[in-house]
């Protein structure tokens, strides 16, 4: 009978090792496969405009920081909405805060060269706006730029190929134009840089 009992228990602890053996494989191919894509970090700030309307020209005033992976984000931002035919100090519009909800696209430049510690390319986030006033607007999308001019590194539309501007484009969904976020009687968008950048984007490990 004892020697019925050893086998089981000899059986029993090859059978855990086994399993511990095996779960540890899997845990190291997991935490390889989480350690082969660094963690990034962005900050902007940038003045942009969309097409005027109603005679109003709007200007967007919009900054943020945040850590990303191809897959996951944790960023946050302030945004402030004026009218640029106004006289100084230029009419706001509008003021809130931002928050990312889901990476929609890494794009990093083109061979992914960096610069130093930049590491350049295009940055498609999904986020939702507080305004200070009205309700919260869900699933506008922000792209984040990041140009390296003194390292000549410009990165192109992953769409069209068309080179960016360094800077970030807003585009809010069509149900909430026209809202609180832009107080205007029409809709306007999208915010794009303008010809005369102003403001600049870091993408960083």
């Amino acid at each position: 009978m004892s020697s019925v009992m050893n086998k089981i228990r000899k059986h029993a602890g090859t059978t855990t090792i086994a399993a511990m053996r095996i779960a540890g494989m899997a845990w190291g191919v997991n935490s390889f496969a989480s350690a082969a894509e660094p963690e990034r970090k962005f900050t902007f700030v940038a003045v942009n405009q969309a097409p005027a309307t109603d005679g109003v020209k709007h200007g967007l005033i919009l900054s943020g920081h945040g850590t990303f992976t191809s897959e996951s984000v944790t960023a946050s931002g302030i945004y402030q909405h004026l009218d640029g035919a106004t006289k100084i100090p230029k009419k706001i519009l509008g003021a809130g805060t931002w928050e990312a909800t889901k990476v929609l696209r890494w794009t990093p430049a083109k061979g992914g060269v960096t610069y130093g510690k930049i590491h350049p390319g295009v940055l498609d986030l999904r986020i939702d706006l507080t305004p200070d006033q009205g309700p919260v607007i869900k699933g506008a999308t922000l792209r984040i730029n990041c140009n390296v001019r003194p390292a000549g590194i410009k990165n192109n539309d992953p769409n069209t190929g068309k080179p960016l501007a360094e800077g970030y484009w807003l585009t809010i969904p069509g149900r909430a134009l026209g809202t609180a976020f832009y107080g205007a009687k029409t809709a306007v968008g999208p915010f794009a840089p303008r010809k005369r950048i102003t403001g600049i984007t870091t993408i960083y490990k």
